[in-house]
């Protein structure tokens, strides 16, 4: 059958077992999460692992604004397989350092984010322009979301950015509304009037249309609040509008993953 949902469950219990069956061997794998460093960057820096692989082997994967390696060992039972892996996976966290996220190959960057903001116990709120709610609404996906989101600000336009958070119209007017002063701005905004410890502010121009010569479509920025400290960065996406929100939320999450470590 095609659909996932049907087809999973039916290898899982009827093929694996099987095939388990026909092998003398055992397959071990683990996962390795990494955000933050595009699929050429990522593999250039284990390249040499790679071209020398045996066992274990090394598979990268490219999800928006992801890039996960599943290593895999064979061994002749399940604790040597896991010794074949310890060292490899240890050799990928040393090289993409705070660009690992989780090497549980269940746990997605906003649960990962959810859980270290619970830890924390620190609170999180959002003004978002472009995005239109997309980046709370995935970080509402993470069980446990509710213990640390309080609210939320749709600014989409400057007038909403200036009445509802408090942007200053003299920011706007010098820098523009897709900029890293008027992102910052809006974070704290957020911050301020949701009573929040953690904030994200974004702005920018999703398209098709929009967009300047300066600041072309798929430019956006994202502020972040933390604690009293706010920073942002200043991104160029490629891609259609629903890519560049959707790379806009991945990168505002990892934002906000990456301030509180």
């Amino acid at each position: 059958p095609g659909p996932p949902s049907e087809m999973i469950p039916m290898v899982e219990s009827k093929v694996v077992p099987i095939l388990k069956d026909l092998s003398s061997d055992t397959l071990v794998s683990a996962m390795v999460k990494v955000c933050g460093i595009g699929e050429s960057m990522a593999e250039t820096m284990i390249l040499d692992l790679i071209e020398r692989q045996s066992n274990p082997t090394i598979a990268p994967y490219a999800k928006l604004g992801e890039v996960h390696f599943r290593i895999t060992a064979r061994a002749k039972n399940e604790e040597e397989g896991k010794g074949l892996l310890r060292p490899v996976i240890e050799e990928l966290k040393k090289r993409f350092n705070d660009n690992v996220y989780t090497c549980e190959e269940s746990t997605t960057l906003e649960e990962c984010v959810v859980s270290l903001l619970r830890e924390k116990e620190l609170t999180l709120t959002a003004a978002e322009s472009c995005t239109g709610g997309l980046f709370l609404s995935c970080l509402i996906n993470a069980s446990g979301a509710s213990d640390v989101i309080k609210q939320g600000y749709i600014t989409y336009s400057e007038e909403a950015k200036m009445n509802l958070i408090g942007v200053k119209k003299e920011t706007i007017e010098k820098y523009g509304v897709v900029s890293i002063e008027v992102a910052k701005e809006m974070a704290l905004g957020a911050a301020n009037h949701g009573n929040a410890e953690v904030a994200i502010g974004i702005t920018g121009f999703a398209g098709p249309g929009g967009g300047t010569k300066e600041n072309p479509v798929g430019t956006v920025c994202i502020g972040c609040w933390v604690k009293g400290t706010v920073y942002a960065n200043r991104f160029v996406f490629s891609g259609n509008r629903e890519k560049v929100r959707e790379l806009s939320v991945v990168s505002a999450i990892d934002m906000v993953r990456r301030s509180l470590y």
